[in-house]
């Protein structure tokens, strides 16, 4: 099962401009502590003393029930149920509406290692906007071994074995405007809603491997407009060498899927020799593709009016 630290959760929420609106009151206190869930959990029966069924190991929203009842139970000094409520190893709480916790809620929370932060979020708003934080970091993940980019607009991960051509082709795509998302590795979220999403590999970025130049920096090679960080996978695209034995689709009247993560993707196998400038075919499938989403296939619109005018020659011949 993913997991990933409070650190981390921070790390995410910071390079989304404080998306969930947050002010850390425990300093550098349980960032090691992990989070394995986008789901979340409001502790209100666990503050009445009930733990049966207290999802401890989520993230915990303290709404305005929540945060004013232990405010009351601090007033009262029944600090007991804070020490209980600390026993289980809570990842995280997060106080919505501005609502501070007393300062005896907060001694208790570092004491065993709890990171207790507080946002001006709604509680409805902070529990939206964790799941639409985390969810790629919880999501079901491939690793594909191709390059990835963008053709324009649409995610194209180009496999094909080593020497093929495929950094070649990408430098030419990137000279004319596309963007490169990751070389060599690709990591695969599949989201609630069903798309693939590519991301860059964290470690090599998007730095690019060229035989006989060695590895380049595209960000800097070509500038901050011909990378990006993910994009949602749209076509898949394996290049091979040219083999006179092999019959290859003229027409494009089958339409193949590659299987990433149980979600059927468009999938096209290109013939690479001497004189075919991948560059430009890639571009022309990025373009077929989108009329096809369009609704207008033109191996299918081809062959229709083929039958047709073949229909109607039959007939001419009849009368």
């Amino acid at each position: 099962m993913p997991k990933i630290t409070v650190e981390k959760f921070l790390k995410l929420n910071e390079n989304r401009n404080n998306f969930l609106k947050v002010k850390c009151l425990t300093d550098s206190i349980g960032l090691t502590n992990e989070i394995n869930s986008s789901e979340v959990n409001r502790p209100g029966m666990a503050l009445f003393g009930y733990f049966k069924d207290f999802v401890f190991e989520r993230i915990q929203i303290f709404g305005k029930g929540e945060g004013n009842y232990v405010l009351t139970l601090a007033e009262e000094n029944k600090l007991d149920i804070f020490e209980e409520l600390f026993k289980y190893k809570m990842p995280i709480c997060i106080f919505t509406y501005n609502l501070i916790p007393p300062e005896s809620f907060l001694e208790i929370a570092k004491k065993n290692n709890v990171c207790v932060i507080i946002s001006e979020l709604k509680t409805a708003d902070m529990v939206r906007n964790i799941e639409n934080l985390t969810e790629e970091e919880f999501a079901e993940s491939f690793t594909a071994h191709g390059v990835f980019v963008e053709v324009f607009g649409v995610g194209i991960l180009i496999l094909g074995k080593s020497g093929v051509g495929k950094s070649e082709a990408t430098l030419e795509l990137i000279s004319k405007g596309h963007r490169l998302i990751s070389d060599d590795t690709v990591e695969f979220k599949k989201l609630n809603d069903g798309r693939i999403i590519g991301r860059k590999n964290e470690f090599i970025k998007h730095n690019m491997e060229v035989r006989g130049i060695g590895v380049v920096d595209i960000s800097r090679l070509s500038g901050m407009s011909a990378i990006r960080d993910r994009k949602r996978l749209d076509l898949v695209i394996e290049l091979e060498s040219w083999n006179d034995d092999e019959q290859y689709d003229r027409m494009g009247l089958e339409e193949k899927t590659y299987n990433i993560l149980e979600t059927e993707i468009p999938y096209l196998k290109i013939p690479v020799r001497a004189g075919r400038n991948i560059c430009i075919l890639i571009e022309t499938a990025a373009k077929n593709l989108r009329l096809k989403e369009m609704g207008y296939n033109s191996a299918k619109e081809l062959n229709k009016n083929l039958i047709t005018q073949i229909g109607k020659k039959k007939s001419d011949n009849l009368i």
